[in-house]
């Protein structure tokens, strides 16, 4: 009987950036039609085990290969190269071409590290210092707003920030996803039910791309 009451408790799992710009309007929006229903929202880079009911729901940019999952595309927004008008105004923009000759970059920690020939919008970054690498997608964009250098971001999140883009005609071939995915048994379940459409709607909104 509980499965079909809009009462109790959803845990929700997310990045820190996602939950900023979409979540949390989400959310606010929720309890206002549904006051019954109380959400656990746990947000990092870290990845949840859905399987093991780790968490109900799961917004993230790693698509999952597990048959037991239900998954729904919520974004696909292109990557592209971003800096603060504060910096541009002391160095100047990169040339392309030249691996980003004396600049600085702020880059994704586990994408810099992990990759033997990182690239920014496809450009090798040989040339460049890495002035800061970080650990989430939140960090990435408040460094790149405070001025610490030129970054890659979606472009959807680097204009909610009021950033400049650099190179407008360039962009990573491969996009930046977010998914939603629950598990199968959950999906109709009342109160699962209206926080995943709460959530598809804030993504589905046009300033979500």
């Amino acid at each position: 009987g509980t499965d079909n009451e809009l009462a109790g408790e959803v845990r929700v799992a997310t990045t820190d950036s996602l939950a900023c710009d979409f979540v949390l309007p989400a959310l606010a929006q929720l309890q206002q039609s549904h006051p019954q229903i109380r959400v656990i929202l746990a947000s990092g880079s870290e990845l949840v085990n859905l399987s093991q009911r780790e968490t109900d729901i799961a917004i993230r940019n790693l698509r999952p290969d597990n048959p037991d999952l239900v998954l729904r595309k919520l974004a696909s927004w292109s990557l592209g190269l971003f800096a603060s008008d504060s910096y541009v105004q002391r160095r100047g923009e990169p040339c392309e071409g030249d691996g980003f000759s004396g600049h600085e970059l702020v880059v994704y920690e586990p994408y810099w590290r992990g990759n033997p020939s990182p690239t920014l919008v496809d450009e090798p970054i040989a040339q460049a210092r890495v002035a800061l690498a970080v650990g989430s997608n939140l960090m990435l964009r408040r460094a790149i707003a405070s001025g610490l250098g030129i970054g890659e971001i979606p472009i959807e999140l680097g204009e909610r920030d009021g950033l400049r883009r650099l190179w407008p005609t360039r962009a990573r071939r491969k996009p930046y996803e977010v998914w939603l995915v629950t598990h199968q048994d959950l999906r109709h379940t009342a109160r699962v039910r209206v926080v995943i459409e709460a959530l598809v709607r804030a993504f589905a909104r046009p300033s979500a791309g």
